[in-house]
């Protein structure tokens, strides 16, 4: 078995994508609820008890891939790390944590939309989300705000400047990075959304 120390597999540097300590803590919280120490959470999520440590006390980035596998590990779903918006009006929305380096993401729907999500990521020059992952989503809209975002779907690639769109399933193994010199930005549309999934120990 495969130990990840968790740096991204395209050799993106960590960066501002850091874990915030709260979301590190509710990793720690929710770990320590399901009675699992760091060894054994960092041997079924490959990756080492070093790493996760530091995850945990918010002082390292994660590739998406590695957090999702971490995520799975705790039984949740990513969307229970999130800080949902409550106000029907959102002003920049709320600042959430899906993994990667060198990417800023923003939850711009409130917590009672149901049918569909809405985020903003800011990419920085050569950040991403360090490698393919899959979600819980049927549909996935993507559209180009500024600069150049590369996306590559199930193998193929799909380059989003300002104004140019995609759909595909969350399903499909997919990932994206920025590869040009300028800051980009992508607003995405999940369907149905990440929600809370936390499940109760058996």
């Amino acid at each position: 078995m495969a130990i990840d120390d968790g740096t991204p597999a395209d050799g993106t540097p960590k960066g501002s994508a850091a874990l915030e300590a709260s979301a590190g803590a509710q990793l720690r919280r929710i770990r320590l609820s399901r009675g699992l120490s760091l060894t054994e959470v960092a041997h079924r999520a490959e990756v080492t008890k070093g790493f996760l440590s530091q995850l945990e006390r918010g002082l390292t980035s994660v590739s998406v891939p590695t957090l999702l596998r971490v995520c799975d590990v705790l039984r949740i779903g990513v969307g229970d790390l999130f800080a949902h918006p409550v106000d029907q009006v959102v002003e920049g929305g709320s600042r959430i944590d899906m993994g990667g380096a060198g990417v800023t993401e923003f939850l711009l729907t409130p917590a009672d939309t149901t049918a569909f999500q809405v985020f903003r990521s800011v990419i920085e020059p050569g950040g991403g989300t360090g490698g393919p992952y899959r979600l819980d989503s049927t549909t996935i809209f993507a559209m180009g705000v500024s600069g150049s975002t590369r996306l590559i779907v199930g193998g193929e690639t799909r380059m989003l400047s300002a104004g140019v769109s995609t759909s595909f399933s969350g399903r499909t193994l997919h990932q994206f990075d920025n590869p040009g010199t300028t800051v980009s930005e992508v607003l995405w549309v999940l369907s149905p959304p990440l929600l809370r999934t936390t499940r109760e120990p058996s």
